[in-house]
């Protein structure tokens, strides 16, 4: 009997446009659906050993995006149907000219003596945390985040596109919700800030 093959190598090339047009039409994000897709290569990456050669290769990987986007909703049903982003500052005296970091818990009502302590902490185990992602994002968000800088003095400082800043900072924003989540997860709302 032979064994099926599997080209993992050539997946991106031989693939990649199908699996992005099906999950564009199921999500109709261009960046969630990049996501699903390098998801999809990962998990089949990983599961590759399960393949049996009983479809081709494109059906068994959009068998496994289909289910990355039945997560995704999944996810995303617990969410805000509308996830907003800080990049374009608003006027300044409006509500939402707050950054991201800013909207992190503060605690320091005299019921709860260990707040600034515990603010202490999140900061400390989110710089962590950023120091562990890939290094332009990293940068990113904590430019953008951290340090409160413009969406013009970032893009020119990382010489990319507002759409790539944006992409970088929604992607370190899902590492970090999953990265800190274990430890400030009982925090009120940390997980919809962290998606936001």
């Amino acid at each position: 009997m032979n064994t099926p093959r599997l080209d993992p190598e050539g997946w991106n090339l031989a693939h990649r446009d199908a699996l992005l047009r099906f999950a564009l039409q199921r999500v109709s994000d261009y960046g969630s659906a990049e996501d699903l897709v390098q998801d999809t290569f990962v998990s089949a990456w990983h599961g590759r050993e399960h393949f049996r050669g009983e479809c081709s290769e494109r059906t068994w990987l959009t068998g496994i995006l289909r289910n990355k986007i039945i997560d995704h909703y999944r996810r995303d049903s617990r969410r805000p149907a509308i996830l907003a982003t800080d990049l374009d500052r608003p006027e300044e005296g409006d509500a939402a000219a707050v950054s991201w970091i800013d909207l992190q818990p503060d605690r320091r009502e005299a019921h709860r003596p260990g707040a600034e302590t515990e603010r202490h902490e999140f900061m400390s185990e989110l710089e962590e945390a950023v120091g562990r992602l890939p290094s332009k994002m990293g940068r990113a968000f904590r430019l953008r985040e951290i340090e409160g800088l413009s969406t013009e003095e970032i893009t020119r400082e990382l010489n990319i596109t507002k759409s790539n800043l944006w992409v970088l900072i929604h992607r370190a924003k899902q590492a970090l919700g999953e990265s800190l989540a274990e430890s400030w997860s009982d925090l009120d709302g940390f997980g919809d800030r962290m998606a936001a």
